[in-house]
Protein backbone atom coordinates (compact mmCIF):
# COMPACT_ATOMS: atom_id res chain seq x y z
CA UNK A 1 0.00 0.00 0.00
CA UNK A 2 1.65 3.14 -0.82
CA UNK A 3 1.74 6.30 0.66
CA UNK A 4 -1.61 8.01 -1.24
CA UNK A 5 -3.40 4.85 -0.24
CA UNK A 6 -2.87 5.75 3.63
CA UNK A 7 -3.63 8.76 3.67
CA UNK A 8 -7.09 8.71 2.05
CA UNK A 9 -7.68 5.64 4.55
CA UNK A 10 -7.13 7.96 7.07
CA UNK A 11 -8.76 10.71 5.54
CA UNK A 12 -11.92 8.53 5.36
CA UNK A 13 -11.90 6.98 9.09
CA UNK A 14 -11.72 10.79 10.31
CA UNK A 15 -15.05 11.55 8.42
CA UNK A 16 -16.89 8.42 9.39
CA UNK A 17 -16.04 9.52 13.30
CA UNK A 18 -16.63 13.24 12.31
CA UNK A 19 -20.12 12.16 10.71
CA UNK A 20 -20.74 9.62 13.70
CA UNK A 21 -20.03 12.21 16.01
CA UNK A 22 -22.19 14.39 14.36
CA UNK A 23 -19.67 17.61 13.68
CA UNK A 24 -19.75 19.69 10.65
CA UNK A 25 -16.25 20.31 9.14
CA UNK A 26 -16.38 23.42 10.20
CA UNK A 27 -17.09 22.86 13.67
CA UNK A 28 -13.79 20.04 13.81
CA UNK A 29 -11.79 22.20 11.96
CA UNK A 30 -12.13 25.31 14.29
CA UNK A 31 -11.80 22.96 17.36
CA UNK A 32 -8.31 21.45 16.43
CA UNK A 33 -6.99 25.29 14.73
CA UNK A 34 -7.43 24.14 11.69
CA UNK A 35 -9.33 26.04 8.88
CA UNK A 36 -11.92 24.08 7.29
CA UNK A 37 -10.14 23.56 3.73
CA UNK A 38 -7.55 21.63 5.19
CA UNK A 39 -9.80 19.18 7.02
CA UNK A 40 -11.54 19.03 4.14
CA UNK A 41 -7.81 17.97 2.00
CA UNK A 42 -7.29 15.74 4.76
CA UNK A 43 -10.35 14.01 4.90
CA UNK A 44 -9.80 13.54 1.03
CA UNK A 45 -6.38 12.15 1.44
CA UNK A 46 -4.85 14.71 -0.58
CA UNK A 47 -3.06 16.30 2.28
CA UNK A 48 -1.01 14.81 4.71
CA UNK A 49 -1.07 15.99 8.36
CA UNK A 50 1.25 15.71 11.78
CA UNK A 51 1.51 13.23 14.42
CA UNK A 52 -0.29 16.72 16.95
CA UNK A 53 -2.63 17.02 14.21
CA UNK A 54 -3.79 13.73 14.51
CA UNK A 55 -3.96 13.54 18.23
CA UNK A 56 -5.82 17.07 18.44
CA UNK A 57 -8.40 15.55 15.98
CA UNK A 58 -8.50 12.21 17.92
CA UNK A 59 -9.35 14.08 20.98
CA UNK A 60 -11.63 16.18 19.49
CA UNK A 61 -13.52 12.99 18.81
CA UNK A 62 -13.41 11.41 21.53
CA UNK A 63 -11.28 8.63 20.57
CA UNK A 64 -7.96 7.38 20.32
CA UNK A 65 -5.13 7.59 17.92
CA UNK A 66 -5.11 3.85 17.20
CA UNK A 67 -9.00 4.35 16.12
CA UNK A 68 -8.14 6.57 13.56
CA UNK A 69 -4.85 4.64 12.43
CA UNK A 70 -6.68 0.71 12.48
CA UNK A 71 -7.51 -0.56 9.63
CA UNK A 72 -10.65 -2.24 9.02
CA UNK A 73 -10.83 -6.02 9.59
CA UNK A 74 -13.02 -7.91 6.96
CA UNK A 75 -15.09 -10.91 8.32
CA UNK A 76 -14.03 -13.79 6.12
Amino acid sequence: MNNQDLKKQLGHRIKVRRVDCRLKQEQLADQIGMNQGQLSQIERGLLGLSVSQLVAIARALDCGVSDLLEEERKVA
